[in-house]
């Protein structure tokens, strides 16, 4: 077994009393992996017989299943083009737990690196996603995640907890606070979690937690729901701070409250608490802006489909395609809005990696379909000997988009950013 701090076995021991010997024999164990099917791509069946693997229903998310330990998520192009995510198991439940309406304002507080705001993505019937990541490189993996996932949805923001929700005051229908917390559900995963745990660090957590569910409480509208969750056993993280936060806001009251052992569950543990805020929920009214006039993308819309949103070009050159709004936003770092269309470069414009991944089909017009070995090869940063029609379009893989190539003289330049290619 890996080190794990005596401090913690002793109060888990008085925490959980005859179920101790289970609990420590589960730690013992080799973490379990799991994946979420990405239901914005795919459903369940045809991933299933893509991978030719059974993937039976997590009963911690219906959405969600078991994989073998030695599944390599690399090993497969579908990954890359975004059919499913790996997620642990109980990491999936919080979100599994919260129902939506439809056209809803959704925030996401701690988001990175992405596994619940896409899943929360993946729930919601239109509207708009607000994930948040207060690191700034976290935030781009978090964008990067939500890209690769096909959301078009989102704007991925960098913001300090308080100023965000002071924007977003009584908007949201849910917001989810996925908090910084000890991490002892990570143990078996993370030896660095164990060496970093201490009382006060757990401590330290607990006081953090209540600030931000200060703030995530006043950006929850009438009516909304608040999903508080962790990855961590204390009872001082959990079920104390949710007490905690219900004597200090009455006007919240609990929904639900669950918690997940390794000894008792497909992961490695969570814990979560639902609540909602009362009075009657104002539906949004959203509405597409102004489109800017952007000549150079002009002359490429007719290389695609594109949904609803108003077209914006940044100072920079790069084009956005911004999902309607029900309120204008503005005053904290934004790090994406809705879906990057590509960039203007003097008269051209270039389409980027984010437009071929977006929504369940790709945008792209023309597309190109690999085989498996040429798809790995793409993946890999290959150009292909391939006849395609001349300019930009999509590979694909099982008809599914893996990102951008140009095609020239029976050749598929690769357009796979050189962040994204898999080493060989």
């Amino acid at each position: 077994m890996k080190m794990i701090p005596e401090a913690f076995l002793r109060r888990m021991e008085a925490q959980l009393g005859a179920a101790f010997p289970a609990f420590l024999a589960a730690l013992g164990e080799p973490p379990k992996k799991a994946l979420r099917v990405n239901t914005l791509k795919t459903d369940r069946e045809t991933l299933s017989n893509l991978l030719g693997l059974p993937l039976e229903p997590l009963s911690e998310n219906p959405d969600g299943a078991a994989v073998p330990a030695d599944f390599n998520p690399n090993a497969t192009p579908l990954h890359a083009a975004g059919l499913f995510y790996m997620q642990e198991a109980t990491a999936q439940a919080p979100v599994a737990a919260l129902t939506l309406p439809d056209e809803p304002v959704v925030l996401d507080l701690c988001a990175a690196p992405g596994g619940k705001s896409a899943q929360l993505a993946a729930k919601m019937n239109g509207g708009v996603l607000f994930a948040n990541e207060i690191v700034p490189s976290r935030a781009e993996v978090l964008s990067g995640n939500l890209e690769r996932m096909g959301v078009t949805n989102a704007i991925v923001t960098n913001a300090e907890p308080h100023p965000l929700c002071e924007r977003l005051k009584e908007r949201c229908d849910a917001v989810l606070v996925d908090a910084p917390c000890a991490g002892e559900a990570m143990f078996r995963k993370d030896e660095q979690a164990a060496r970093d745990w201490s009382p006060e660090h757990v401590q330290t957590c607990a006081v953090r937690q209540r600030a931000i569910l200060d703030d995530a409480a006043n950006a929850v509208k009438p009516g909304g729901r608040l999903l508080y969750a962790t990855c961590s056993f204390s009872p001082q993280e959990n079920e104390e701070t949710a007490q905690d936060f219900l004597d200090r806001h009455p006007g919240f009251s609990l929904v639900s409250m669950r918690r997940f052992y390794p000894h008792t569950s497909a992961g490695e543990g969570q814990f979560y608490a639902l609540f909602v805020r009362s009075g009657e929920r104002v539906p949004s009214v959203f509405t597409v802006g102004k489109s800017d006039k952007v000549p150079a993308f002009d002359a490429f819309e007719s290389a695609v489909r594109l949904p609803a949103g108003q077209l914006r070009l940044l100072k920079d050159g790069r084009v956005l395609l911004l999902p309607p709004m029900p309120f204008a936003f503005e005053g904290v770092r934004i790090v994406r809005a809705g879906l990057l269309l590509g960039e203007v470069k003097g008269a051209r414009f270039e389409p980027a990696h984010a437009l071929a991944l977006a929504g369940k089909t790709t945008p792209m017009r023309n597309t190109c379909a690999l085989d498996f070995d040429e798809a790995m090869r793409y993946l890999h940063g290959e150009t292909l000997i391939r006849d395609a029609e001349k300019g930009f379009g999509a590979a694909t893989y099982a008809g599914y988009a893996l990102g951008l190539y140009k095609a020239s003289d029976g050749m598929l330049k690769n357009r796979c950013p050189k962040g994204l290619r898999l080493l060989k």
